[in-house]
């Protein structure tokens, strides 16, 4: 999935990112963009937020998360809009640091950056992708620094897949026909490698190192689980 964590002075990293809920939006209040987020212009931004908010996930896949040491750190995407509203978090479309990054969090400007070729669009199933890129990044803004690692990626990118079963669950598998990057393979592959029946996740070891292998397995935010061990130390098969 080509969602990069973070940009800070000091380095950038431009690694590449059925038990559903009830699609039941009670209690879920509507956002108020006039007084929330005036800054928002975007059409697109904007049904990204409100799917966004109305996002729940689903007990069992989080408790599934825990059992092999990811942690979210959202217990759902109200929570996190809620931060980006209370952190004046802004949300643009603009280049990335490289054309296949579909987003990444710049720590200094305080800003989660969308790729601009997902601007314009008119694609329901590209609006929902584009919030599980804002939330993944609003991750990385809740931890107030600079960094990353394995684990913390590991967190993160666990949320997108449970986000993304959420909303086949409530929308049915809209994804299936589209083609953009940041869903085939962005966050329809996570919503896979995340539950595959394989204990020992070799699929989406694999998958991580290549993308963050770079990383340290973990930090004092996000002491490193087996999985992220086992992505530090793995060694490619060679060919």
């Amino acid at each position: 999935m080509s969602i990069t964590p973070i940009i800070n002075s000091n380095s950038v990293n431009t690694n590449r990112w059925k038990n559903f809920i009830s699609p039941s939006n009670v209690g879920v209040e509507k956002i108020d963009f006039l007084h929330e987020f005036p800054w928002v212009k975007d059409k697109s931004i904007a049904s990204a937020l409100v799917e966004l908010k109305k996002l729940k996930f689903a007990p069992e896949d989080v408790m599934y998360l825990k059992s092999f040491g990811i942690n979210i750190p959202f217990k759902s995407g109200a929570e996190a809009v809620d931060f980006i509203e209370k952190q004046n978090i802004r949300i643009l479309f603009e280049p990335t640091s490289e054309n296949g990054v579909h987003a990444q969090y710049d720590f200094y400007k305080n800003l989660i950056v969308i790729n601009k070729n997902y601007k314009d669009n008119d694609d329901f199933a590209l609006t929902l992708a584009i919030s599980e890129a804002i939330l993944h990044e609003t991750g990385h803004a809740k931890d107030k620094d600079g960094y990353s690692s394995i684990q913390e990626e590991l967190n993160f990118l666990g949320m997108n897949a449970i986000a993304h079963r959420a909303y086949m669950k409530k929308y049915g598998n809209l994804f299936s026909d589209s083609d953009a990057p940041i869903i085939s393979d962005g966050v329809s592959v996570y919503a896979k490698l995340f539950f595959e029946p394989d204990p020992e996740k070799k699929a989406l070891v694999k998958r991580i190192f290549e993308k963050y292998g770079n990383l340290p397995s973990g930090d004092s935010k996000h002491p490193p689980g087996t999985i992220a061990r086992n992505i530090k130390n793995y060694v490619p098969v060679q060919s």
